[in-house]
């Protein structure tokens, strides 16, 4: 049956006029194109900012192959998992700090499994630091024309700070595509094997779809469900990129109704070219966060008090988190080259009422620039020193309070309640 109802909606779909915006009612932005032309077949909102969760693993994977090509790192190298990589959250394979893997595991476990620990591993093999990598991400994105991204991290766990758009997925993908067909098949695996354990593929559309071939999901709360998803037709090869649909399923099936659509439509060589979608200016409109579509319940994580050190900044207080985090994430893009290091969040000062959007572990220069910059506009922003943060911090120490801690993201859903089973009478 639900079979049945998939491929009626599919034929509905299809018989929708797919001229510049295709039909994906409660979605977020999507695009429709063909990676050896540039030949954009539909878009909707293609140019808006969203937060790129596990497909900024696109990126990383990226800048690994061009160093693999170069001869700077090798499919059989071993790196070692280091104590940052071994503590990411999942999804991740959950090898021990200390141990090693080899870059093509590793490559096979950040792109088919989409392992967040792996990204950290690949990234410090590459750098040295995930900040050193992240430099190199970002350097890679404005070479290829992204200009409505930026980066933080290797694995797309939530960063106010790490935005794209469908628009520069697309870039990216089509250089993927272009610069490393060889790689090709880490895209279009169906399962990873550690030892006696078989991860399957995120990727759902692969079994779902005879002509998929790749390439990559993401979720965080924040962003929703997203998937970049190619397959080939007869020669003819589409991507399809839906961005915040509110689970797995749906955006597998968005996927596969914009692919099945694009294929029976011929070629047009007069439509717009996916370099020609105007993205909005990075930085001037915060994300849309579906945290409360997709992860009802979900509370906005607040940071302890206690960890506040170096100098830093506070844009002021607000009467509860959700506020503060959407004051903080608005805030963050504007300065994100001035705050490249620092930690960010919402924090709740011991004695005080409200909750405080903050970034510390700055300098004092960059603390400095970052509230000139913001005084600028008539914005409230006030420099914390050293000595008010290790204030704030012994207080905090001293009557610490129990945090609920933020939920693993990350290409897993948020867990489902469990109904309690009743026992069978024998």
């Amino acid at each position: 049956m639900a079979a049945r109802l998939r491929l009626k909606a599919m034929s509905l779909f299809v018989a929708v006029s797919f001229a510049a915006t295709p039909v994906l009612a409660g979605a977020g932005p999507s695009l429709l194109f063909d990676p050896a032309t540039g030949e954009v077949v539909s878009q909707d909102r293609a140019g808006e900012p969203w937060y790129p969760a596990s497909l900024t693993k696109l990126m990383t994977a990226y800048v690994i192959f061009h160093k693999l090509k170069r001869g700077e790192m090798q499919l059989d190298q071993k790196l070692t998992v280091s104590e940052l990589a071994s503590s990411q959250p999942p999804s991740k394979v959950g090898m021990k700090s200390g141990t090693t893997i080899t870059v093509d595991l590793a490559l096979q476990m950040l792109l088919v499994y989409s392992a967040n620990d792996m990204a950290y591993v690949l990234a410090e093999g590459a750098s040295g630091t995930y900040q050193n990598f992240a430099k190199l991400m970002n350097a890679e994105a404005a070479r290829l024309g992204m200009t409505a991204t930026h980066y933080a991290n290797p694995n797309g766990l939530f960063d106010a700070r790490q935005v794209t758009s469908a628009r520069d997925i697309g870039m990216l993908a089509t250089a993927l595509l272009r610069d490393f067909p060889e790689h090709a098949h880490y895209f279009s695996q169906a399962a990873v094997s550690l030892g006696k354990r078989q991860l399957r593929n995120r990727n759902a559309l692969l079994r779902q779809m005879k002509t998929a071939d790749g390439m990559k999901t993401g979720f965080v709360c924040s962003s929703g469900f997203n998937l970049v998803a190619s397959a080939t037709d007869n020669g003819r090869k589409l991507i399809a990129i839906v961005l915040g649909a509110s689970g797995g399923r749906e955006r597998a099936d968005l996927a596969e109704m914009m692919l099945t659509s694009g294929f029976a439509k011929p070629p047009q060589p007069q439509q717009m070219r996916i370099g020609a979608i105007a993205n909005t200016q990075l930085g001037a409109l915060v994300p849309a966060d579906l945290t409360q579509i997709v992860c009802r319940g979900k509370p906005t994580p607040v940071a302890k008090a206690s960890t506040l050190t170096g100098w830093g900044v506070s844009f002021g207080s607000y009467d509860k988190p959700a506020t503060a985090d959407m004051a903080l994430r608005g805030r963050l893009l504007g300065v994100r080259d001035l705050i490249q290091e620092s930690t960010s969040g919402v924090v709740k000062v011991p004695g005080a009422n409200g909750f405080n959007a903050m970034v510390w572990n700055l300098d004092q220069a960059s603390s400095l620039s970052v509230c000139t910059a913001f005084k600028k506009q008539n914005s409230y922003c006030d420099v914390m020193t050293p000595e008010s943060f290790a204030s704030i911090a012994a207080l905090a120490r001293a009557t610490e309070e129990r945090i609920q801690p933020a939920a693993s993201q990350g290409d897993v859903a948020p867990p489902k309640k469990k109904k309690a089973r009743r026992k069978k009478k024998r």
